[in-house]
């Protein structure tokens, strides 16, 4: 490809503003676009290249996904908070005539041209690699063993802040469908992640499927294309399966999959086709998909066994991966939703604890073994943990089916008092209280700003602590949808 010499160029955009780029060097090319840094390096323009199927059509989508769709514009609520979980398209360049044609012809660029105005990526989604080289972080760096071993150490993160990545995936996937929106293309190429710092974006947002005006452009990528649509299944109208917010659900779950356990969920030693790789790959992922880990068939397992079984992330975790993967697998409206999967992660978050080793976590709850699976080291003392209760009616409470695990500097919050607070994006995130080994005993330190009751016993005041001991019932909030702990203690074998 030859390089235009001309420099900066000035385009138009659609909203009456201009932006200035860089068009002696692209920063990417992929099928669709060619892609420039702005003058400022804080913005990237993306122009479509010949060959684009609906130009019109795709006008069309990217006016909706740049303007009425858009989910981190004000005055839609919490705007700047979903900035941090979508790379998305600020601004639109559609038949500029001013773009110089030696421009548009070098590059193959769509005549007349169109383009997408997008923000940079943020530096905390580049790093080094252990051989020095400067990389974007997307998902394929920390998807499999082979490309992880790349990684620097420090940057790989641990299983706490890959917890974090899922539950920002999980919360812009549940925004974008709730607002009917689907992104067709989920993978592992358009999620950035930062696992030492917990942070996860979506990107490719210009391809997003608006209801009633864009189909989607692409199947998705290989190995997160929904088996339905791999295997050009059709639905009961006779139409074929497209990518759209069911697909999104299963290449959602395979990501999260693949982040916590480093492994693909239906890449198994079973073998569907001996004619070629490439046909066995296409059933063992489409028609004849079938989950490494499945409960009941084990036809496709692992010829060793994984370190990390599914059971090690703990029961919600556990049961939404094979619902995902055993029901939903070939049923597309049994797939977990991402509402689903937040709930799922935030209720795992409260099994956390820390591992034996220094700096890595893991989930333990009543039942599960008090050894840490990552590191195969075992908890040498008792760990307390409160089983939580839901108040039916003023006085009577009834079992919530959860637990909460305990650990040495361990903080309370809003969504620990309260059965119906989510720490979501308006969630108040001030310490309510926090949980110390002190003096060779466990106590509760309430920093609330008002009494915790305990049933048959003195209130504990604000700023005052409490010993945790066996049986101890505590009231953390006395008002609505108060949350009534039960203490005990998981025994060290």
């Amino acid at each position: 490809m030859s390089k235009v010499k001309s420099g900066m160029i000035t385009a138009k955009c659609t909203d009456g503003t201009t932006v200035v780029f860089d068009s002696s060097k692209p920063i990417g090319q992929g099928a669709e676009k060619v892609c420039f840094f702005s003058k400022s390096k804080k913005e990237v323009v993306c122009f479509f290249l010949n060959g684009l199927a609906n130009r019109r059509g795709k006008s069309r989508q990217l006016k909706e996904i740049v303007g009425r769709y858009n989910l981190t514009k004000d005055p839609r609520p919490h705007g700047d908070y979903w900035k941090e979980h979508f790379c998305w398209p600020t601004r639109i360049i559609d038949r500029d005539g001013s773009i110089p044609n030696t421009f548009i012809t070098n590059y193959g660029i769509a005549n007349p041209p169109l383009a997408v105005v997008s923000p940079a990526y943020r530096s905390t989604f580049f790093f080094k690699t252990k051989y020095g080289s400067t990389v974007e972080g997307n998902s394929t760096w920390f998807t499999s063993e082979k490309c992880l071993s790349f990684v620097p150490d420090d940057l790989q993160g641990n299983f706490l802040t890959w917890l974090q990545i899922c539950t920002r995936l999980a919360r812009a996937v549940r925004r974008m469908h709730f607002a009917g929106l689907a992104h067709s293309d989920l993978s592992n190429k358009n999620v950035l992640v930062s696992p030492k710092h917990g942070i996860a974006c979506l990107i490719d947002i210009d391809s997003l499927v608006v209801p009633g005006i864009a189909p989607p452009s692409v199947l998705g990528t290989p190995g997160y294309v929904a088996p339905e649509v791999l295997a050009g299944k059709k639905d009961a109208a006779g139409k074929p399966f497209l990518p759209s917010v069911e697909t999104d659900r299963h290449a959602m779950a395979a990501l999260m999959y693949e982040y916590l356990l480093n492994r693909h969920p239906l890449k198994g030693k079973k073998v569907n086709s001996k004619k070629s790789f490439e046909k066995d790959e296409h059933q063992s992922l489409g028609s004849h998909a079938l989950f490494i880990e499945h409960a009941k068939d084990s036809s496709n397992r692992l010829r060793t066994a994984p370190k990390v079984p599914l059971n090690a992330l703990g029961p919600y975790l556990e049961a939404l991966f094979r619902k995902a993967f055993e029901e939903g697998l070939h049923h597309p409206t049994k797939r977990p939703d991402a509402a689903q999967w937040e709930r799922a992660l935030d209720r795992t978050f409260d099994l956390l604890h820390p591992s034996p080793e220094a700096g890595k976590w893991f989930v333990l709850a009543p039942g599960m073994p008090m050894k840490c699976p990552f590191t195969g080291k075992k908890l040498k003392k008792m760990v307390p943990f409160a089983s939580c209760h839901l108040e039916r009616k003023p006085g009577e409470f009834i079992p919530e089916n959860h637990s909460i695990t305990i650990y040495h500097n361990m903080s309370l919050h809003t969504w620990h008092m309260k059965s119906n607070v989510f720490p979501d994006a308006t969630v108040d995130r001030k310490l309510k209280g926090y949980f110390s080994f002190h003096n060779g005993e466990w106590v509760l330190v309430n920093q609330s700003g008002a009494a915790m009751q305990v049933i048959g016993g003195s209130d504990v005041p604000h700023g005052q602590m409490i010993k945790i001991k066996k049986g101890l019932k505590l009231l953390l909030h006395k008002g609505e949808k108060g949350r009534l702990l039960i203490f005990d203690f998981m025994k060290a074998t």
